[in-house]
């Protein structure tokens, strides 16, 4: 679970590295979400760069 969780802020950062998406990020014309699925229940986590936790999307 945690190694997921790192890997999707890994991506998160890797994808502010090019930048036309990084420019695009900045000035808001772009989202980046960074879910986590867990199939056995079908939760599904959204991160949150301002608190740096996964939420539970209800």
């Amino acid at each position: 679970m945690i190694t997921e969780q790192l890997n999707i802020i890994e991506q998160i950062k890797n994808l502010l590295t090019y930048p036309f998406i990084r420019d695009r990020y900045i000035e808001g014309k772009l989202k980046i979400y960074g879910w986590y699925y867990i199939i056995e229940t079908g939760e599904i986590y959204n991160y949150d760069k301002e608190t740096g936790e996964f939420k539970l999307i209800v």
